[in-house]
């Protein structure tokens, strides 16, 4: 039998490290607290907190649906996160 390393958690590495830094930075600015942002989304607040945390993904649906929430367009917020992305991940081919 054949035992396959795990491989790591996407959730844990640097690159979704700031695109979560970005959305509760983002959250912080509106006003908006993880109670409210949940209430508005219909989570519970640990839902948001574990987001925040780095112990729950974001799909692309809850993506749009938090920046909407805090009043931020989603391409904006994208937009912000890419950016972050780009200096810490510089294109290879340019």
């Amino acid at each position: 039998m054949t035992i396959w390393p795990r491989r790591p958690n996407p959730v844990f590495s640097d690159e979704y490290r700031l695109l979560r830094e970005t959305l509760c930075e983002a959250r912080k600015r509106s006003g908006m607290t993880q109670r409210g942002l949940a209430r508005l989304l219909g989570k519970s607040n640990s839902h948001i907190s574990q987001i925040e945390a780095g112990q729950r993904r974001v799909d692309t649906l809850e993506f749009y649906l938090i920046a909407r929430s805090i009043g931020v367009e989603p391409v904006d917020l994208f937009e912000s996160v890419a950016r972050k992305l780009d200096r810490l991940r510089p294109d290879p081919g340019s």
